[in-house]
């Protein structure tokens, strides 16, 4: 077993294990239910629910657009402005409906770190799971006979992606969510 394979694994487990580790603690710890993490969890899903088909349709829309023909870098400076914009937009206004209208009592540090974590742990949770997923079928593909598997036209496009996924450096196993939003070039 090669240290990739552990690394991969790793990753996807601790973004799964810390949150709920740590919603644990604090919960024990300061003697608070989880309901302010459990509803700020449910808060970041719900979310999500406008948040990605939004920026799925603008994406369509853009698309169509002379955007599309940008430079590279002009494209990465666009999609980090308009992502972390949307991103505020619908987190931030998810969580000032929950705490205005629901967690009416949230106003103490320790119950607004609970909170916090609650949405953050959210995520991480759901990268973890998309990490983990990522890995139980790339591991299954690695040995795998991908010419009967995929299709002709797919089959060099599978062959590169389960090889740049196991040929990674060992630091960029553990970040791997983020090499979706690198140019391939950085990769």
């Amino acid at each position: 077993m090669d240290i990739l394979f552990v690394l991969h694994l790793l990753n996807g487990l601790l973004m799964v294990a810390m949150p709920i580790g740590l919603a644990i603690y604090l919960t024990s710890r300061w003697k608070l239910g989880g309901e302010y993490g459990g509803s700020v969890a449910a808060t970041f899903i719900i979310s999500q629910v406008g948040h990605i088909p939004f920026n799925w349709i603008v994406g369509k829309l853009l698309n169509q657009t002379a955007m599309v023909s940008w430079n590279p870098t002009s494209q990465l400076i666009f999609n980090a402005v308009f992502l972390g914009v949307s991103a505020g937009i619908f987190e931030e206004g998810a969580r000032y409906l929950v705490l205005r209208w629901w967690a009416k009592d949230a106003r103490s540090w320790r119950k607004g770190v609970l909170f916090g974590a609650g949405h953050g742990g959210a995520e991480a949770i759901i990268f973890g799971a998309l990490a983990l997923y990522a890995f139980f079928q790339l591991a299954a593909l690695r040995s795998a006979d991908l010419s009967k598997l995929f299709p002709a036209n797919q089959l060099v496009l599978a062959q590169n992606q389960v090889q740049a996924y196991w040929s990674m450096t060992w630091y960029a196993s553990m970040l791997e969510h983020w090499n979706a939003f690198l140019p391939s070039h950085a990769r």
